[in-house]
């Protein structure tokens, strides 16, 4: 028991350890402290308990601190309406730009002008990795790049169309192409049924909750035969059997045929709701 107590003393501390030391050193209480962040880049995302007696301002820095941080914002909520606007506030530290380093991609962007999810790690991870060596791509809501720079970067795609209405996000997508050095995305400002190509896409990314909305503009971008990776959000109200029922419809009114499909879920979006992922081989009927 004497042996197992002393390997214990001998563990480094965690972070919020770190951080509820040194916040008891300041005069704070750890208890009312939020045990969960985000970091993007150098800029950290808090979400802080409601009814916070201690000012925001203090706890700030010392979680910058612990975490290596310049700049420390609240979310105040979800993202909102067809850009996915972020909302956070600023807190403390120099400013909302950073640039966030995964997975040998660097995404440059403002925290608190466009969205950016942790969470999807290993969504992006597995896009940039698809099999399309050789391949055009068209990415109907590319952002500031999230699927197609990585595509860029690890997939050897021939050719990557990306769509952006959204002029903010697609200044950073023009910064990320440039500071990842990727030659084969081409990039689209615009609403993507104004700007997407027409048949020539081996695979269509529709990385948007409301993508389903769009498949009359992913059809029009297929080849005879390409691959579909559309996302969506499914739950008690939209549930998986109704979003795969969508899609089929969709599909036979475009005049194709699905090949094969596959449905996964990428991770939890709110309580019993999931943001899911539906890969589908089509062929033109």
């Amino acid at each position: 028991m004497a042996r197992r107590e002393n390997r214990r003393r001998t563990l480094s501390p965690t972070p919020f350890e770190q951080i509820a030391e040194r916040a008891r050193r300041a005069g704070l209480d750890p208890r009312e402290l939020p045990r969960r962040w985000e970091k993007v880049g150098d800029v950290l995302v808090l979400r802080f308990p409601p009814g916070l007696d201690v000012p925001r301002e203090a706890i700030a820095p010392v979680y910058a601190g612990v975490l290596g941080a310049k700049t420390v914002v609240e979310k105040m909520g979800g993202v909102q309406g067809p850009w996915r606007l972020p909302q956070v506030r600023w807190v403390w530290g120099d400013g909302t730009e950073t640039v966030h380093l995964e997975d040998g991609v660097r995404f440059k962007l403002d925290v608190a002008k466009v969205m950016f999810s942790s969470g999807n790690l290993d969504e992006r991870g597995r896009m940039a990795r698809a099999p399309a060596a050789g391949e055009t791509v068209v990415d109907l809501f590319a952002g500031i790049g999230y699927f197609s720079v990585p595509m860029a970067v690890h997939s050897e795609a021939a050719r990557i169309v990306a769509c952006e209405a959204n002029p903010v996000a697609f200044g950073y997508l023009e910064d990320n192409i440039r500071i990842n050095r990727v030659v084969s995305i081409v990039p689209r400002l615009g609403d993507c049924r104004d700007v997407a190509p027409t048949g020539i896409a081996d695979r269509i990314v529709m990385g948007h909750f409301d993508a389903p909305d769009f498949l009359d503009v992913a059809f029009r971008a297929a080849k005879r035969r390409a691959m579909i990776h559309l996302n969506g959000l499914i739950g008690p109200r939209h549930p998986a059997s109704a979003f795969e029922g969508r899609f089929e419809e969709e599909t036979r009114r475009h005049g194709f045929d699905t090949v094969s499909r596959n449905l996964r879920r990428v991770k939890s979006h709110a309580r019993k709701v999931w943001h899911v992922v539906l890969d589908a081989d089509v062929r033109r009927s």
